[in-house]
């Protein structure tokens, strides 16, 4: 079976493979349950899977502190910590959550 999706870094690529795709979904599964009444929609959901992929095969792949799997490692973490913010607060708008609390609205009528 193959992966989910297309990784664009040539050189990486091919160290994504379906079990540390896998793992990567689970990991981001798990920072959208942490998300009240919200969810990552399915653009959020694969840019983020792409990113963790890319960070679990430079941690499995590395041989040292100089070698290209630390460069791209720090690179691919610089990136997950500015998308996983934006991706939380998209699915926190999405869900229309306000302090904790799904916003409802109640139509107003005039008789």
């Amino acid at each position: 079976m193959a992966t989910t999706y297309t990784y664009p870094d040539a050189y990486l690529a091919r160290f994504c493979t379906e079990d540390r795709e896998t793992r990567a979904l689970a990991d981001v599964t798990l920072w959208a349950a942490n998300t009240p009444d919200a969810a990552f929609d399915a653009s959020w959901t694969e840019r983020l899977v792409i990113l963790q992929t890319y960070i679990l095969a430079c941690l499995e792949n590395q041989a040292d502190t100089e070698d290209l799997f630390t460069a791209k490692l720090k690179s691919y973490r610089q990136q997950l910590d500015v998308e996983l913010p934006r991706a939380l607060a998209a699915a926190a708008a999405a869900g229309d959550v306000v302090g904790g609390f799904g916003m409802y609205s109640i139509p107003l009528e005039r008789s």
